[in-house]
């Protein structure tokens, strides 16, 4: 392409030549190129693998150290352990208090179905 626009800037008198624009652009493929090579992509994957396992293992002793029920404990073999046993009748004794504050059926029924113009 042998096209030739000479310009200059009114601020800055700089001389914009269009015609080395053109020629760069000619070749230049319409989809996005990568901007790392597949080195760098493993070695990312690597170490969001890592991160996502060590993650996974503070989870999991999180995980076996939280309150839940006795029964689950008795399954886990940790029914001997004085602090989850503790928190393990806490949970139970607030789960049956809610179950006395709520009791089966006296959700929404959707009885109150009056005629609202909102």
């Amino acid at each position: 392409l042998q096209l030739t626009h000479i310009t200059q800037e009114p601020t800055t008198g700089q001389l914009n030549i269009r015609k080395q624009q053109i020629r760069a652009n000619v070749f230049r493929p319409h989809w996005n190129q990568p901007t790392m090579s597949l080195q760098e992509l493993g070695e990312r994957e690597v170490r969001e693998a890592m991160a996502r396992e060590e993650r996974q293992k503070q989870a999991e002793q999180e995980q076996q150290n939280a309150p839940r029920r006795y029964e689950q404990l008795v399954k886990d073999g940790m029914e001997d352990n004085a602090e989850l046993v503790d928190a393990s009748a806490k949970l139970d004794r607030e789960w049956d208090e809610w179950k006395d504050q709520n009791p089966r059926g006296s959700g929404n029924k959707m009885g109150d179905r009056g005629d609202r113009n909102f």
